[in-house]
């Protein structure tokens, strides 16, 4: 078995396989996945009993799951791990499918937990307390009532198995039957380039419609979120900034995922001669005989286009869990922050051992030399390194304080800098947040937020 996993892996690292390109997208998403379920629980963790926040918790997993549908591809494929996918099939398929209906729902329950004026019917307390668990409930329920419908369901699979160079592809059946297009995607590759085995299914349209509707669902939010924050910008401007957040969210999620698309379904075809383009087409770029430049360069820009989905959702994910809790947890920016900054400096120092072991190993037998060598580096640069990175996430994370509440904040700074505010002190500042409009509770919650980050330095 160890031996067929050790097989796998590298023929997916050869020259045909782009050396592992996809496989690096894979664990991309993948992480997103692992990302998102950990903000999903932060966001829990920090109010238990909020509503919005019960909303955004499950929202963002699914959004995970949906991040998560090229991860699975990460595993050994082929006749001889059918027994793992057949697990592996149904997070792929349908718990994907399921994750995007339930998403879409959720999409369509903004009006409900940030309020639309023209839509305020929605915004009330009884939807608050059910939609965030009904809506899983109804994408499971129309998932299975739809998985078996002809046009969407998945019903014949086979692997293209090549036993390795100057070799006649095999055509095996998986589930269901060969199909014309199965056939047509073996004799595409005629004569095998080296050795390898690929999956070949059905792409029913209804499916591939089903996933395109994310598209105009998350541009429907967006307009929800615009109304919302610019109906907000008049009533309160502590929630201004919470829904600018998330309204930057999905339009950096919406840009993204319309760059997809029109990949898909303008750029794509254009290259192709006006047809889609389809997995068993990629198939034939990759592994065809005879490839034009054109092909190559085609399969190229559709392996590289696959990374555009997670990053759409890992964009969005790090918009939204700031917009949902920067106003309830204290200080809830500086500690995604300091996780931001521990797991790249962990990540750095742990990639940065290995590879100083397998050189040293490679140069002179002796690899933890190397990792050494390479640990001690790491400790010497760690403070400038944590300055980069605190720089980077502090641009990607916006100030959890809107314009005028920093303005008051800098001048709170100045006031107590001699560790005394006077009478005359106060009564300035409490002049200066009235013509800010700031409430009493908001000014306490600024002041103390600095308070308390002067004591962690300290």
């Amino acid at each position: 078995m160890l031996e067929d996993v050790i097989t796998h892996y590298v023929s997916v690292f050869d020259a045909d396989s782009l050396y592992g390109y996809r496989q690096i997208i894979s664990i991309f998403s993948g992480i997103i996945l692992l990302w998102m379920c950990g903000i999903s629980y932060l966001v829990l963790k920090a109010d238990p009993r909020g509503l919005e926040n019960r909303f955004m918790a499950v929202l963002l997993i699914c959004e995970g799951l949906k991040a998560a549908w090229l991860f699975w591809d990460f595993f050994p494929n082929g006749p001889k791990f059918e027994w793992l996918w057949d697990s592996l099939w149904f997070f792929k398929i349908d718990v994907y499918f399921f994750a995007i209906i339930t998403s879409i729902i959720l999409y369509l329950s903004f009006p409900i937990y940030y309020k639309v004026n023209k839509l305020k019917f929605l915004y009330n307390d009884t939807l608050q307390r059910n939609i965030w668990y009904l809506a899983p409930f109804l994408g499971l329920l129309i998932w299975a009532l739809l998985k078996n419908q002809n046009g969407i369901a998945i019903e014949n699979a086979a692997w293209i198995i090549c036993e390795g160079a100057n070799t006649s592809p095999i055509l095996q059946v998986w589930f269901g039957d060969i199909t014309d297009t199965m056939l047509q995607n073996q004799s595409d590759i005629s004569i095998c380039p080296s050795a390898f085995e690929v999956l070949v299914t059905d792409e029913p349209s209804m499916l591939t419609a089903i996933a395109l509707t994310q598209l105009p669902a998350t541009i429907f939010a967006l307009l929800l979120f615009r109304s919302a924050m610019k109906e907000s910008e008049w009533e309160n401007t502590k929630n201004s900034l919470t829904n600018r957040s998330l309204y930057i969210g999905f339009l950096g999620k919406t840009v993204i995922s319309l760059s997809y698309v029109i990949l898909l379904v303008v750029i794509f075809p254009l290259l192709n001669g006006g047809e889609l383009l389809t997995y068993g087409d990629n198939i034939s770029f990759q592994f065809g005989t005879n490839r034009t430049n054109l092909e190559r360069i085609i399969f190229f820009m559709w392996t590289s286009s696959l990374a555009i989905v997670p990053l759409a959702f890992g964009f969005e994910a790090m918009m939204f869990v700031h917009a949902c809790l920067n106003d309830s947890v204290f200080g809830i920016d500086k500690k995604l922050r300091s996780t931001f900054r521990t797991a790249v400096f962990t990540s750095i120092g742990v990639v940065s051992f290995i590879i100083g072991s397998e050189i040293m190993e490679n140069l002179i037998g002796f690899g933890i030399l190397g990792g050494v060598m390479v640990g001690i580096g790491v400790v010497v640069v760690r403070k400038p390194v944590i300055s980069l990175i605190d720089g980077i996430s502090g641009r990607i994370l916006p100030s959890e304080f809107s314009e005028f509440e920093n303005m008051y904040l800098e001048a709170y700074i100045k006031t107590v800098k001699d560790g005394i505010i006077s009478d005359d002190e106060r009564r300035l500042l409490t002049m200066l947040a009235d013509s800010y409009n700031l409430q009493d509770e908001r000014v306490k919650y600024i002041e103390m937020s600095y308070i308390s980050s002067i004591d962690q330095e300290e």
